[in-house]
């Protein structure tokens, strides 16, 4: 049976620890029985032990430390301003290519990004593939696809480069970013692909208190005996958290990024 810390409404104590309790309460039952489902071990101490059924990528963190393509950009400006941080102020081959790529698919190289065709934006990222891009560089005429920034730098950091100017931008271009495979959710696939009456823990991770309230009141009737044995306490713990929540007016639960 999975321990936890029995709530008491009289010493509630830190509101934010009380909704954080919720969403790691939430998660437990959501992985301890898509685990069930699938034959894994239940944890023994909920508060202290990894969970089972959580993200094998980034361990239940929810984050991984990659690149992040929103810094890249800063749409506000024009290509001519250096609307891609990435090359801004420099001249090198990529710069020539986003020039021709440009006008390839009609975006005005001194007009703001953020007043043209929202999709150049992912494009200027992730690249292009349609078609190849020719353009001269050092007085070299070349064709070549256009591969996007985030590319570039993901290449730059792998190759090892030992490049000052180069490690500042990897630097300043890379954080935290929600895990590929769990997208932020901290759960493995199989455990993101269990439904309690109908909703992922993604669904009910947004839902309000009252209705989160509501549907955790009415899990135990739609779970097997097994399922009820295995997470009926965390269920009631749950219950009385949420209650709480509820009786002193609260309507959402704290949202975040790492936490649907």
């Amino acid at each position: 049976m999975v321990q936890i810390k029995p709530f008491d409404a009289s010493k509630a104590g830190s509101l934010v620890g009380t909704i954080l309790s919720i969403r790691e309460q939430l998660r437990a039952i959501y992985a301890i029985i898509g685990n069930r489902a699938d034959g894994s071990s239940v944890p023994t101490d909920f508060v202290e032990s990894r969970l089972d059924g959580t993200c094998t990528v980034c361990n239940g963190v929810g984050t991984v430390i990659d690149i992040v393509p929103e810094r890249m950009i800063a749409p506000e400006l024009s290509l001519k301003q250096g609307a891609v941080l990435m090359w801004a102020g420099s001249y090198c081959a990529p710069v020539e290519v986003i020039k021709q790529l440009a006008r390839m698919l009609n975006i005005y190289y001194d007009k703001p990004l953020i007043e043209q065709d929202e999709r150049f934006i992912d494009i200027l990222l992730y690249g292009y593939n349609q078609r190849p891009v020719s353009y001269v560089y050092k007085k070299k005429a070349a064709t070549a696809y256009y591969r996007g920034c985030v590319h570039d730098l993901r290449n730059m950091r792998d190759a090892g480069t030992k490049s000052k100017g180069n490690r500042r931008l990897i630097n300043y271009f890379t954080g935290p970013v929600a895990c590929p495979l769990c997208e932020g959710t901290k759960l493995s696939p199989e455990s993101r692909s269990v439904t309690l009456q109908g909703r992922t823990y993604a669904a009910a991770s947004r839902m309000s208190v009252q209705q989160l309230l509501a549907f955790i009141r009415k899990l135990p009737s739609s779970l097997d005996a097994n399922d009820v044995e295995l997470a009926g306490d965390l269920i009631a713990e749950l219950e009385a958290r949420l209650a709480y929540l509820d009786k002193i007016g609260l309507k959402r639960l704290i949202q975040g990024t790492n936490t649907n």
